[in-house]
């Protein structure tokens, strides 16, 4: 089965390769030496108060949080919620 892999050279290119599972090491396209393979860091985006992953209620929430900014500006704009 061929996966996405990084791989480092000792000059410090990157390259993204699609290789055989388990594939410890490639040639560096830019420079011919031998590239390792890299472990990427995953993007993993967590909830701050529980450390839970986020799901529909947080999408709903920004959504929401959107909406209310828009609705004070538009009341702002028409002098509604002025005080005289």
């Amino acid at each position: 089965m061929k996966v996405f892999h990084d791989y480092l050279c000792d000059e410090g290119h990157i390259h993204e390769a699609f290789v055989e599972r388990g594939t410890p090491s490639t040639t560096c396209p830019e420079c011919g030496k031998v590239a390792l393979k890299q472990i990427s860091t995953p993007t993993v985006k967590l909830e701050g108060v529980t450390g839970a992953f986020p799901g529909a209620a947080s999408r709903w929430e920004q959504v929401r949080a959107e909406k209310l900014k828009v609705e004070r500006k538009q009341k702002e704009s028409h002098g509604e919620g002025q005080k005289w």
